[in-house]
């Protein structure tokens, strides 16, 4: 999204469609002026507006974003071509390698979970760390095939790596990789026949496929993933909880892209919240940070999601973020203040939590492409207040002005 790109790709598609800016924002559902300043490179659509300009213009909305670099153009920051490299190798694996060690390479994962979770430097810990989990447990399969038990151990130890992979490479806008991170998630999680895995790869499923604008499929997803975990409750723990309540969550964010507005409100406030109180938010489950500060958070994601600034600002009063044991949920939360602090015109207000989220985890300003082309679009309009308070994040993090 950097360089305008977002913009150019706005403006060539109109004028493919022999469009104006007028046509173009009555059918989005925003002001001419907006889409004036979106292709000029002064404003950053957010999501749920851009998916409405792609609909408007008849294509995807991955067009309008443009092709995520394969590798990083910055000199010193860590690309995602080693993982990239590890998802497509790992079938040249020699027989011979020396295996690691199960119980080692669980702890491993679990490590670089919590990292990712909660880590100031998530990304280049993830993505140093990525590519040679990946390589493990793959050898670790096939060091195990044709011993069952063993077998179905490896494949619990793959499943929750492949879990982990996804989320990180949806952060990098690389949702092709995403999605065969999933696929790999859910393939192991079935032959690992752990019902708490299978539905943890179900959830990743869902996002995998909600994160390349399908929504519905999301839903249905989201749906067979209760109908499975719900006989799990009767004997499972807080763990079984927390799964099923985030295809609560899912459903919730499938289902106000495909606006169902009165059904989302009434699952997150009904169902989903009483099972949130009845889960310790302050564990982290997994990767499944379920509770009911994480669903206040989502109520904000919908406002969001329905690009209701106003509403999404008043929810977000009454969010103390900090109780959410999960850096990446905190950080998404303050990204979508910030965005709509900015959508209402208060652009001092967005620079106050684009500051927040630094202090919480300071590379998410280096490698988050949307809260980069946030701060450079910022400092197009910064008051001269404030403007060299903008400059200096921007330079701190090396965002070209």
């Amino acid at each position: 999204m950097g360089d305008n790109n977002t913009g150019n790709m706005i403006r060539l598609q109109r004028q493919r469609m022999g469009m104006s800016t007028t046509a173009l924002a009555a059918r989005a559902g925003c002001t001419v002026r907006h889409i004036e300043l979106i292709e000029q490179g002064k404003r950053i659509p957010s999501l749920p507006l851009l998916r409405e300009i792609a609909k408007a213009l008849g294509v995807r909305t991955a067009v309008l974003l443009g092709e995520s670099p394969r590798e990083s153009q910055e000199p010193g920051r860590v690309g995602v071509g080693p993982i990239e490299r590890a998802l497509f190798t790992y079938k040249t694996l020699s027989d011979d390698a020396e295996p690691p060690d199960v119980d080692q390479l669980a702890e491993s994962v679990t490590a670089a979970r919590a990292a990712w979770m909660g880590s100031h430097r998530r990304y280049s810990i993830l993505m140093n760390q990525l590519p040679k989990l990946i390589s493990d447990v793959e050898r670790l399969i096939l060091n195990s095939s044709g011993r069952p038990d063993a077998e179905r151990r490896a494949c619990g130890v793959a499943a929750d790596a492949y879990i982990l992979a996804r989320g990180v490479l949806k952060h990098f806008g690389r949702i092709d990789l995403a999605h065969l991170a999933a696929d790999r998630a859910m393939r192991y999680a079935e032959q690992a026949e752990d019902p708490l895995m299978i539905g943890g790869a179900l959830w990743n499923l869902g996002q995998s496929v909600l994160a390349d604008d399908m929504p519905e499929v999301a839903a249905d997803v989201a749906r067979k993933g209760m109908e499975f975990m719900e006989p799990e409750l009767h004997d499972g723990d807080e763990r079984h909880l927390a799964v099923y309540g985030a295809f609560h969550l899912l459903s919730a964010i499938a289902m106000t892209r495909t606006g169902e507005e009165q059904a989302v409100r009434e699952l997150l406030s009904g169902p989903t919240l009483a099972l949130a109180r009845r889960v310790d938010e302050r564990v982290n489950y997994g990767g499944f940070a379920f509770g009911p500060t994480n669903v206040a958070i989502h109520m904000a994601s919908v406002a969001y999601e329905q690009r209701r600034p106003e509403a999404l600002l008043q929810i977000a009063d009454d969010v103390e973020v900090s109780r959410s044991p999960s850096l990446e949920r905190r950080t998404t939360h303050l990204g979508h203040v910030a965005r709509a602090c900015e959508d209402t015109g208060d652009d001092a207000a967005s620079l106050v939590y684009l500051l927040r989220i630094e202090r919480e985890c300071p590379e998410e300003l280096d490698y988050k492409l949307s809260l980069r082309d946030m701060i450079r679009s910022l400092g197009l309009r910064a008051r001269p207040s404030w403007a060299s308070e903008v400059r200096h994040l921007a330079d701190r993090h090396r965002i070209a002005m």
